[in-house]
């Protein structure tokens, strides 16, 4: 007797008999069949199945298309599976061989073990719910019907995340952090994910990182929404300022080996730590599917780092190599005073024939060539005023002035303040310089010869405190929406968008692939290329201090 076909909805529709794949034929006879699976043992009428497969554009006899869609999938399915009723198409299955429908369930079985107190094996059961997905419910399907089910859907998995977080809350899990970093990129409008994960922090000894998310978020609720953020974060912010959160618990001398397999069956004995769920085997995960367990972060560094030229203490936070010392200067993130005032007294004592001269050192220091149109601009200026006094016919004891005077003397006042103020503006605000980009290529250096040193370092990490300069890096597959958000040209939603999209389908192996997926224009990754930097994931980034 052939096994019963079981079906796939969390990701990209799939049938199987036992192991092997059912061929659901073409792209619209799919939707048909996902019509039925989201009504389960309910009839579909006919008109129904039309509108939420064709939409707006039906087809002129929409009766008999799906009469021949219907009678492909009967030679997939089984006659038996597919029948006609009064109200309509009624798709005969159980309803646990539908993956939602057991998801539903086994969620709500671990919400009564975890209500009961079974903390451990509900977190066994979340963990086998979340490896249902491989991907976007409903992935490759349109119309309102199909939009409707995904959101639904979502919504449902984004609250067994929460609810598996919780679990690792109350077991006191070291593990969360770096999947809860990763939630807050896939779900960033879920309060909930983003509370946990400044609980986690704190109890890992990371109160600056956990205020500093609170932060991020009320700076993206307030541009995103208008609003601030919610009572539970204000309550979680309000507790961990005031240290009426629990304690963080002591450093462990080294990261526990992370698990394999599956989450351990009621009963058995608890693992160092509850691993978020695998993909499951047996067939290929989707792109969209969750990201592997990370490896669980290490234990906070306690004192302050050692001086430029000192060994590195023996402790699993530090870098596997010691950065160079050059990096170990602190950044220059003041005003540099006197090259405001250099800039603006040159013009002022030149009578603003000398102001193109700071315009020339900034176009050196900057690599930036409008500098240097600029300082074209104002030595022609006053060339002009030379030109024009040298062409004056007029005596010099003359008590008139002729009109090559008085527009010398014009564009003379006119140069002398405007070279003066805007030559101080420009030194007031340094941009990229020659010291940023030497510290940049240094970084990258060291990233490429110890990647993992530089992840545990925080290198392209601006959203951490940190000892050391790295010139400004970002790195792409770490840094978040917030400090993406802060390069130059970059909009709120297209560093939500590479965010988001680093977590569905992967992590970036070089800042190419930002155009290459289509997230940013050429033109504009060209910009800000040089400010981007490609870590490999699966290590977390030590504090500072």
């Amino acid at each position: 007797m052939e096994p019963e076909p079981r079906f796939e909805i969390l990701g990209a529709l799939r049938a199987f008999r036992g192991a092997d794949p059912i061929d659901l034929g073409p792209a619209k006879q799919r939707a048909v069949l996902a019509v039925l699976l989201l009504h389960p043992g309910r009839a579909v009428p006919t008109h129904r199945i039309v509108d939420a497969v064709w939409g707006e554009d039906p087809p002129e006899n929409g009766t008999n298309v799906v009469q021949k869609y219907v009678a492909g999938l009967r030679r997939a399915l089984g006659r038996e599976r597919l029948t006609l009723t009064g109200g309509g198409y009624l798709l005969c299955t159980d309803p646990h061989a539908v993956d939602a429908e057991v998801f539903r369930a086994e969620i709500a079985r671990a919400v009564a073990e975890h209500r009961a107190g079974r903390n451990e094996p509900a977190a066994g059961i979340v963990a086998d719910a979340l490896a249902l997905w491989h991907g976007d419910a409903l992935d490759g399907l349109t119309g309102p019907l199909f939009d409707t089910a995904r959101a639904r859907l979502a919504e449902d998995r984004a609250g067994a995340w929460e609810l598996w977080a919780q679990l690792g809350l109350a077991r006191d899990d070291p593990g969360l952090v770096p999947e809860l970093t990763r939630l807050t990129g896939e779900f960033p409008l879920r309060e909930g994910l983003r509370a946990q994960l400044m609980i986690a922090l704190y109890r890992a000894g990371r109160q600056a990182e956990a205020l500093a998310v609170f932060r991020d978020a009320r700076e993206y609720f307030l541009d995103e929404l208008g609003a601030e953020p919610g009572e539970r974060m204000q309550q979680v912010h309000r507790r961990i300022l005031r240290g009426e959160l629990e304690q963080p618990a002591p450093p462990h001398p080294a990261p526990p080996a992370p698990r394999t397999g599956h989450p351990a069956a009621p009963g058995s004995p608890a693992p160092p730590h509850p691993a978020p769920p695998a993909p499951r085997t047996g067939h290929p995960a989707a792109p969209g599917s969750p990201a592997p367990p990370h490896p669980a972060p290490p234990a906070p560094r306690t004192g302050h780092p050692a001086a430029p030229g000192s060994p590195a203490p023996p402790h699993p936070l530090w870098p596997i190599e010691p950065l160079p010392t050059a990096m170990l200067r602190p950044g220059h993130g003041r005003i540099p005073w006197l090259q405001v005032v250099a800039a603006a007294a040159l013009p002022l004592f030149t009578c603003g024939f000398a102001g193109w001269v700071y315009f020339v050192y900034a176009a050196v220091q900057r690599g930036r060539r409008r500098h240097l149109l600029v300082a074209a601009l104002y030595a022609a200026l006053a060339v002009f005023v030379v030109v024009m006094f040298a062409v004056d016919p007029t005596p010099v004891e003359s008590e008139t002035t002729s009109a090559a005077e008085d527009i010398a003397v014009l564009s003379m006042l006119l140069l002398w303040p405007a070279s003066a103020v805007h030559g101080a503006i420009l030194a007031a605000h340094p941009g990229d310089t020659r010291s940023a980009r030497a510290r940049r290529d240094l970084a990258r250096r060291f990233a490429g010869v110890h990647p993992a040193g530089a992840v545990q370092a925080g290198i392209g990490r601006p959203d951490l405190l940190r000892f050391f300069d790295d010139g400004g890096l970002v790195d792409l597959n770490h840094a978040p929406a917030q400090e993406l958000a802060r390069l130059p040209g970059m909009t709120p939603f297209e560093a939500h968008r590479i965010a988001l999209d680093r977590y569905q389908n992967g992590p970036y192996r070089q800042p190419a692939d930002l155009a290459t997926r289509g997230l940013l224009a050429p033109a504009k990754l060209r910009r800000i290329e040089s400010w981007l930097l490609c870590l490999p994931p699966g290590q977390q980034p030590a504090p500072a201090g």
